[in-house]
């Protein structure tokens, strides 16, 4: 049996009960699932004092397989850049997954963070197993002075293709 779309699911972190995204701050894995790829709705917007004096922010989601099978060769990748010059997306693979941040300014530890924007370029999970999780940082920088601007981007997760 292949695996589909719908076996692979993001899940926030921040605790069983968490179910806002600012509180995804890893730790244990959410029991809400973060429903839509579309990186504004994991970050909240930038307000004013912030695109002034830029600023740098953190979250954690759990990449769930919910299949009966491996996913072999997982992958992540930013399908799309975030639309404004003034900001930056970058990801990382936190091969323990257990990590978790007292706030959203503080960098998880020992993690190594890369913007992919291809799959070629991507960053290899590895195999997950049934019911496996890997966890995946995210790390926004908003340089000082930004304009202001809504912002998207994507990130989307492959499996059978990793680099």
């Amino acid at each position: 049996m292949a695996i589909i779309a719908a076996n692979l699911a993001f899940y926030l972190t921040g605790g069983a009960g968490n179910a806002l995204p600012a509180a995804s701050l890893g730790g244990v894995i959410s029991n809400t699932a973060f429903t839509d790829n579309t990186l504004q709705n994991l970050f909240a917007n930038v307000s004013p004092a912030e695109a002034l004096a830029g600023s740098i922010k953190y979250r954690a989601l759990s990449f769930k397989n919910l299949a009966a099978e491996t996913a072999y060769g997982a992958a992540i990748y930013l399908s799309q850049e975030t639309s404004s010059a003034d900001t930056t997306v970058a990801i990382a693979f936190d091969s323990t997954g257990t990590q978790s941040v007292a706030d959203e300014d503080t960098a998880p530890a020992g993690l190594s963070f890369s913007t992919p924007l291809s799959l070629a370029a991507g960053i290899a999970l590895g195999d997950i197993a049934a019911s496996g999780v890997a966890r995946i940082w995210f790390r926004r920088t908003v340089t000082a002075g930004a304009a202001v601007a809504s912002d998207t981007g994507k990130f989307t997760v492959v499996v059978g293709s990793a680099p």
